[in-house]
């Protein structure tokens, strides 16, 4: 069975609001469909949508924040790290490597300190993970020895 993303998915992993993404199926610029009430979007409709020329500005924005906001804050109270990881991978590996990140992600009970996102450049994907020491290890030792 294919994999699908729901739109918080999806807002998760590029920034945007939820609010944007049905804003976008509503005007076209994004296709997904309907299953069981829920707005789902397969791998490929999800590639489309990094790819649009008129929504990827804004993804990129929402990614590069992720740093610049990690770098100015300068009163963190516990020990955070950024990390940011450039893969190359094939189409199925791409999709494999996004599923992955967010259902690790979307298991955390408390990931409310956690950003995510994910972008794809054509064979590349760019995964960039802000949050406590802690977390962010837990994580990538996961994608590690999966």
């Amino acid at each position: 069975m294919e994999n699908y993303y729901t739109i918080n998915q999806v807002a998760t992993m590029t920034g945007l609001t939820a609010r944007t993404i049905r804003n976008y199926l509503k005007s076209g610029l994004v296709s997904g469909e309907k299953i069981n009430g829920i707005w789902m979007f397969s791998a490929e409709e999800f590639c489309a949508m990094l790819s649009n020329p008129a929504i990827k500005p804004s993804i990129q924005a929402k990614s590069n924040a992720v740093i610049y906001d990690f770098i100015a804050d300068d009163r963190k109270k516990v020990n955070k790290i950024c990390t940011v990881l450039d893969l190359c991978a094939e189409d199925n590996e791409a999709e494999e490597i996004s599923q992955f990140f967010c259902n690790t992600i979307n298991s955390y009970p408390d990931a409310g300190d956690l950003s995510f996102k994910f972008e794809k450049h054509g064979r590349n994907v760019r995964v960039i993970l802000a949050g406590t020491e802690e977390t962010d290890m837990e994580i990538l030792n996961r994608y590690y020895n999966s």
